[in-house]
């Protein structure tokens, strides 16, 4: 017995649910394309917004920094108009004193160093040399005793045979930096609005 050959009527309605499935997949790719060209959009929009946060954060750190340094600045001022006054640290009356110093010097093999002091009190035998932070971290510590001291020494070898005393000023102190500062001798300036609670009981020469 023969294969059975389809009616014309069956191959129409074999053609027909042909292009219809053919209309439902072209359908289901375009579609596919408009949400794929919604997700670009929306990546570029999240691209551009994140770009937008960046500035925005950049920003945010900068005017933070300008007023950390700010602020820097203002406590430098309350602790040397505090200083002026009497011109008395660590129980020792000074002649002189100086707000926002630098200082440079050639060395004999002719490398150049150079120091920058918020205050700095001097008397025929002494010098007390001030650093002042807006919020005074171990970092601040560390660089005064191993940095700012001996540069100065360098820069000011005149003064190699005065006794050297160090103080660490600022509005606030991060956790256990003014014990440790107390603990190696060096002196606190904590503010408070325009006064200045000094702490140098424990003030060893350097």
């Amino acid at each position: 017995m023969g294969e059975r050959v389809p009616t014309f009527e069956e191959m129409m309605a074999g053609f027909a649910e042909i292009r219809a499935g053919l209309e439902r997949t072209e359908k289901r790719l375009e579609k596919t394309a408009e949400q794929s060209e919604k997700t670009e959009r929306q990546m570029a929009e999240t691209a551009k917004q994140m770009a937008e946060n960046d500035k925005k954060f950049a920003d945010m750190r900068e005017e933070l920094g300008n007023i950390g340094h700010n602020n820097g600045l203002i406590a430098e001022e309350i602790v040397f108009h505090s200083l002026e006054k009497d011109m008395v640290f660590a129980g020792i009356k000074f002649d002189f004193i100086e707000h926002g110093t630098e200082k440079s010097r050639k060395l004999p093999d002719g490398k150049k160093v150079k120091g920058e002091y918020d205050v700095v009190l001097r008397n025929g035998s002494s010098i007390a040399i001030i650093d002042v932070k807006h919020r005074v971290g171990i970092d601040a510590l560390t660089r005064l005793t191993t940095v700012q001291l001996p540069r100065f020494k360098q820069v000011c070898p005149e003064y190699k045979d005065f006794k050297m005393y160090l103080g660490l000023g600022g509005m606030s102190f991060e956790r256990g930096v003014a014990e440790e500062a107390h603990r190696q001798g060096i002196a606190t300036l904590m503010l408070s609005g325009d006064a200045v609670e000094i702490n140098d009981k424990d003030v060893k020469a350097w």
